[in-house]
């Protein structure tokens, strides 16, 4: 399997674009979101309706995208806190990279236009919390600034 930095020497990588924008399109109500309380928490969205991240992920990559970024810009504890789940980041986070991961996974076959494997996925997040996931078979990498280390197993 061609690594991500092998691929960037041969070609350009192409990543897909604002995940927040194409979801605002959707028009999602209150009620999408989780009610009130979850009003502007986008990644609230990977729990109450899926299939909303789901349509954006699949038309980036539908239109060619080698890396798709998952629905977690404000995946910090300090963001979630805000709304009253900050114990949940992590969990979020985990979530988010399993549901780009499965998308890609599963539209990288029907589009065969020899892109990037499907094992590859980038955490957006503020620049507060830098995230960079690199989805690797079955374990999930992140690394921050300074820090590498293994946060879960994908399966």
């Amino acid at each position: 399997m061609t690594s991500l930095l092998d691929t960037l020497k041969e070609r350009i990588v192409v990543f897909d674009g604002a995940m927040g924008t194409n979801l605002q399109v959707q028009n999602l109500t209150l009620d999408d979101f989780g009610g009130p309380r979850f009003e502007g928490c986008n990644e609230n969205l990977l729990v109450t309706r899926p299939d909303a991240v789901e349509t954006v992920h699949a038309g980036f990559l539908d239109v060619g995208c080698d890396v798709v970024e998952t629905n977690s810009f404000n995946g910090t504890p300090v963001d979630f806190a805000e709304y009253g789940v900050g114990d949940k980041a992590y969990e979020m986070n985990v979530l988010a990279a399993r549901l780009a991961k499965r998308v890609a996974a599963d539209i990288r076959p029907k589009i065969n236009r020899g892109g990037l494997p499907a094992r590859w996925a980038r955490v957006a997040s503020s620049q507060r919390w830098a995230t960079f996931l690199l989805l690797n078979s079955a374990m999930l990498t992140v690394c921050r600034p300074a820090v590498c280390s293994t946060a879960a197993s994908i399966y």
